[in-house]
């Protein structure tokens, strides 16, 4: 990582010359700033990789040294799953007048575990407390 540039707020009464050096070097420490970010988000989604490995890929909360990490697994309806399913020809009850799944009304008219059978898993993150 490389060391903090100093920052000048810009004030209207200083000289153009200067203010335009300030910028530059606000401009050049952004640079240097979003070129680490790169680096770290790679590094920290490594980490994160191998926590989530280590751990077995166990959805939920581990005690390590003291520290607790929570292994997330976020899911979502696969609407577009349900609508083959349960065409509106069939179904219509669960569809609006468009001709497209009415999300609120399938959420009344299944269970929550019926709608499991349609989820999309996604990516699993780590919290760390």
């Amino acid at each position: 990582m490389s060391t903090p540039a100093p920052i000048t707020p810009i004030r209207p009464d200083q000289p153009a010359r200067q203010s335009d050096a300030i910028m530059q070097r606000l401009i050049e420490r952004r640079a240097t700033i979003k070129a680490d970010q790169e680096i770290l988000a790679g590094e920290l989604e490594a980490i994160d990789g191998q926590l989530i490995e280590l751990l077995g890929g166990e959805v939920g909360t581990h005690e390590i040294a003291g520290t607790k990490v929570e292994i997330r697994e976020y899911s979502r309806t696969d609407y577009a799953a349900l609508e083959k399913k349960y065409p509106a020809a069939e179904y219509p009850q669960l569809y609006t007048t468009k001709a497209s799944l009415n999300q609120d009304v399938v959420k009344r008219q299944f269970a929550p575990a019926a709608l499991d059978a349609f989820k999309v898993r996604g990516k699993k993150s780590v919290v760390v407390k």
